[in-house]
């Protein structure tokens, strides 16, 4: 599908929406009848038996519940963003994120990890604000990946991250920084690599190469926004993984069908 394919109607975005499982095809009122659909200024059921008369929104009780633009407009911006045509912030990427994140675990995968300085002088000049640290972990074999922020940089900080993300027994390549030795005490198996000396190390062959281009191309996208605002940080890291995760497939079509399954629409008034 192209912008140029999209339903140009109210009408015709709200059968499309059906269509996706995002929007309900029927509702049930509360005496058990089954209400026709009516477009106007709003979009609603009403139960047309005389003596019930109940009436809803068609926003209620599903995903739409808290817009106010029409359902055309909110096609038409979920599509303009998964391309990248609009900065448009869009608030379900964090949430799905949080509702798909499992640790990446599995005996012999290999996760690197490593963190990062996350930082914004406003117009490029004037003082740096508080230091924001990003820690980071990518699976080589599965390519899952998470990115959190993090006050600090000291063991105890870490480890609660890798603990989260991570399932113990797992292998971890990681650099030299001190606060990372304690993972070999919490049942991670772990090499390192000594950047002082080697990008690779030349005994085990232990890398960090794929979290670093990870790091590029988040760094990358962030200076072609122009930065991003800190309130904004981990809206903008969740968009950064959901792009990464799917960077192979139909966006729109992953989008739509995610809002499906994570919020399927009531039938019941």
């Amino acid at each position: 599908m192209d912008l140029w394919n999209l339903p140009t109607t109210e009408k015709d975005a709200v059968a499309f929406l059906q269509e996706k499982g995002i929007l309900p095809h029927q509702r049930i009122c509360s005496n058990g009848h089954k209400p026709k659909l009516y477009f106007g200024k709003q979009v609603f059921w009403k139960c047309n038996v005389k003596s019930c008369q109940q009436k809803v929104n068609m926003r209620v009780a599903n995903w739409f519940v808290n817009s106010c633009i029409s359902f055309l407009q909110a096609l038409h911006f979920m599509f303009c963003w998964t391309e990248e045509m609009t900065s448009v912030k869009f608030l379900c990427v964090k949430t799905l994120r949080e509702r798909e994140n499992k640790k990446i675990r599995g005996k012999g995968k290999i996760v690197e990890i490593d963190e990062s300085l996350f930082t914004k002088r406003k117009n490029n000049r004037g003082r740096v604000l508080p230091q924001q640290w990003i820690f980071s972990g990518i699976c080589r074999e599965t390519k899952e990946v998470f990115l959190v922020e993090v006050p600090d940089r000291p063991s105890a900080t870490l480890m609660s991250k890798i603990h989260q993300h991570i399932e113990k027994g797992t292998i971890i390549y990681f650099d030299c920084w001190w606060a990372y030795n304690a993972i070999q005490d919490n049942g991670y198996e772990h090499f390192t690599v000594d950047h002082s000396y080697n990008f690779v190390d030349p005994s085990t062959h232990a890398h960090t190469q794929e979290i670093e281009r990870l790091w590029g191309s988040a760094k990358w996208r962030n200076k072609r926004h122009r930065g991003t605002a800190r309130h904004h940080l981990e809206s903008y890291l969740a968009e950064f993984m959901w792009r990464n995760t799917y960077h192979n497939e139909d966006k729109f079509k992953v989008l739509l069908n995610s809002i499906a399954n994570h919020w399927p629409p009531q039938i019941d008034f």
